[in-house]
C-alpha cells in the first residue's frame, strides 16, 4: 500500500507542477498582451501627431513660398 501511494504522489506532482507552470506562463500572455494594446495606442497617438506636425509643415512652407511671391 504505501508504495500505490508512492507511485501516485510521482504520478500526480509533475501534473501539478505543469499545472503551476502553465497559470504563470497565462499570466505572463496576460502581460504581454496588455503592454502590446499600450504600445498600440501610443504608436496610433504619435501617428496622430505626427500627421499634424506634417500639416503644420506644409502650411508654413506654403505661407513662406507665397510671403517669398508676395515680396518680389
Amino acid at each position: 500500500m504505501p508504495w500505490a501511494l508512492v507511485y501516485l504522489v510521482l504520478c500526480v506532482m509533475p501534473l501539478v507542477l505543469m499545472l503551476g507552470m502553465a497559470v504563470g506562463l497565462l499570466r505572463k500572455v496576460k502581460m504581454v498582451r496588455a503592454s502590446a494594446g499600450e504600445l498600440r495606442e501610443r504608436v496610433a497617438d504619435f501617428s496622430r501627431q505626427t500627421s499634424e506636425l506634417s500639416a503644420r509643415l506644409e502650411l508654413a512652407e506654403v505661407t513662406a513660398k507665397l510671403a517669398e511671391r508676395g515680396a518680389r
